[in-house]
């Protein structure tokens, strides 16, 4: 007995679009946690020319 033949077509259909809004978000993810890192370091890169500066 396969997974195709317990699930109907419908089933398939909305396992394949959460597996693709998965992927997605995942991604998305991702790039978010980059821009935030980037954020990060770009601040305290601020900070140590300002304290030195000062």
């Amino acid at each position: 007995m396969t997974v195709s033949d317990i699930l109907e077509s419908k089933d398939i259909d909305l396992l394949e679009r959460l597996r693709t809004e998965n992927v997605l978000l995942l991604e998305e993810n991702r790039k978010l946690t980059e821009t935030v890192d980037w954020m990060h370091d770009t601040i305290w890169r601020l900070v140590r020319i300002q304290r030195s500066e000062s």
